[in-house]
C-alpha cells in the first residue's frame, strides 16, 4: 500500500468518526470507544472532534493533491 492511500485512509476515517460522533454527541449518544474525550469537559471534547474533521478533510486533501515538484532556478549553466 502507498503511503498516500493510507493517509487518505487515514483522513477519511478522521472525517467520518469525527461527523458521526458530532452529530451523536448532540443528539445525547456517544461512541463507546471515543467517550475519553468528554472526560475534561464538553466544550473541550466538541473542539477535539471538530479538530478530527477539519484534520481529517485536510489530510485527505493533501494525499489526493500532492505539491508539485519545484524547479531549482539557482542551479548553475540554465
Amino acid at each position: 500500500m502507498r503511503l498516500r492511500t493510507f493517509f487518505m485512509i487515514l483522513g477519511f476515517l478522521l472525517f467520518v468518526l469525527g461527523v458521526l460522533s458530532l452529530v451523536l454527541i448532540l443528539i445525547g449518544a456517544n461512541l463507546s470507544y471515543l467517550a475519553w474525550i468528554d472526560k475534561p469537559g464538553s466544550p473541550r471534547g466538541i473542539l477535539i472532534r471538530i479538530f478530527m474533521i477539519g484534520g481529517g478533510l485536510v489530510m485527505s486533501y493533501m494525499a489526493l493533491n500532492p505539491p508539485e515538484q519545484e524547479v531549482d532556478d539557482t542551479t548553475p549553466g540554465q
